[in-house]
């Protein structure tokens, strides 16, 4: 009896295997005659033979197997970008040419006192975002009088001036500070900056790039440029120029601030593409007279930052020239100073000389803003 049911079940287990497969049998004949149908209404100049039909059906037919090793080596060719390791693991290299975002970007260095100095530049900000970089600064004498000092290295403290604003490329500007005199005997050296891409945790990728900022060469460092009366009353450091600058705009800030701050003041204006031919016709004349310095930064166009880098111009401004002037100023081209009647400007800094920094208030100016019947009811409105 058992004999029986067993062969019962093989017998309706195979029935259900041949019907199986005759419905696919029959799925396949009809989806061939629909194509044999539609023949009818393709252009004549498609042709397709019987080879053709062949090869279709018997992909059909097939069934994919299974894959029970890894894919093929690749090429001979593409090895060197590969290794083969323990537990069948390939590993993978990956070699890069040129940069997405440089390490460090040098726009310039200057002595902050006898032991001291800045270095002026830009950064990656991925890298300060994800990364530690770290910064060390070595001063290489060009006549060592001391035998037993090899080197002379300190660390550098970083700081990051534009923090948040900045795009592809950050401000950093790096204090160098030394527990001794550099070039006391006027010798000459060069200060090196060493900028390290990973200053802490895995430092298993850290590329560190060696650069030459600064070079002093003997007899040239005036030591007395830190403690003597400085040159300028008012010194201006103007952010980068850039766009289409309306020239007779430009004509009325320069001629209005000059009489402003007086004789003995000074205006450092950066080009970054917005110093035309008709704008520079307007400076031309303060240049001559001893007003204005020029300098053309347009090779900084190279590095996406924050609104041209002008904090890396006005930080370079702020160092080159900090032993020059008693007063610095930091605004924009669109922005006038105002002093209330019966003032100066020497007054109003001269009241303020105990401190070492001072903000000036904003206000937007327009027709709407101030009107002559608005006169005396505000602070405001004084010049009405």
């Amino acid at each position: 009896m058992a004999i029986k049911d067993r062969e019962k079940k093989l017998f309706v287990s195979s029935s259900r295997n041949y019907a199986a497969e005759l419905k696919f049998l029959l799925t396949s004949l009809l989806l061939l005659c629909t194509i044999a149908t539609l023949f009818h209404f393709i252009p004549s100049s498609f042709t397709i033979s019987a080879s053709d039909l062949r090869l279709c059906i018997s992909r059909i037919s097939q069934t994919p197997p299974t894959p029970l090793s890894p894919p093929p080596s690749p090429q001979a060719s593409s090895i060197i970008h590969e290794k083969l390791i323990t537990n069948n693991t390939i590993k993978r290299f990956f070699n890069p040419y040129g940069s997405a975002a440089y390490n460090f970007i040098t726009m310039s260095a200057y002595r902050g006192g006898l032991n001291t100095f800045a270095i002026i530049g830009l950064s990656s900000k991925p890298l300060h975002v994800y990364g530690n970089p770290s910064y060390e600064c070595e001063w290489i004498p060009y006549t060592n009088t001391n035998s037993s000092l090899e080197k002379i290295i300190t660390n550098g403290y970083k700081i990051l001036p534009d923090w948040g604003y900045g795009h592809v490329y950050t401000v950093v500007v790096v204090n160098c500070t030394f527990n001794d005199t550099i070039n006391g005997e006027n010798n000459g050296g060069k200060l090196m900056l060493y900028a390290s891409t990973s200053g802490g945790g895995d430092r298993s990728f850290n590329v560190t790039d060696k650069m030459e900022v600064l070079v002093e060469q003997p007899k040239l460092l005036d030591h007395t440029l830190f403690d003597s009366k400085p040159k300028f009353e008012f010194l201006y450091c103007g952010s980068s120029l850039y766009g289409n600058l309306n020239p007779q705009r430009v004509r009325e800030w320069i001629a209005y601030h000059v009489r402003l701050f007086g004789p003995k003041s000074h205006f450092v204006i950066h080009d970054a593409g917005g110093v035309h031919e008709e704008v520079f016709e307007v400076l031309k004349p303060w240049i001559e007279l001893g007003y204005v310095t020029l300098q053309d930064i347009r090779d900084e166009e190279r590095f996406d930052g924050y609104y041209h880098n002008q904090f890396m111009v006005v930080n370079d401004c702020l160092h080159r020239y900090k032993f020059m002037a008693k007063w610095m100023f930091f605004f924009d081209v669109d922005e006038y100073i105002y002093v209330p009647p019966k003032s100066t400007i020497k007054t109003v800094v001269d009241s303020l000389s105990d401190y070492s920094q001072f903000t000036i208030e904003q206000m937007a100016m327009s027709s709407k803003v101030c009107l002559s019947h608005d006169y005396g009811k505000t602070y405001r409105c004084v010049w009405c």
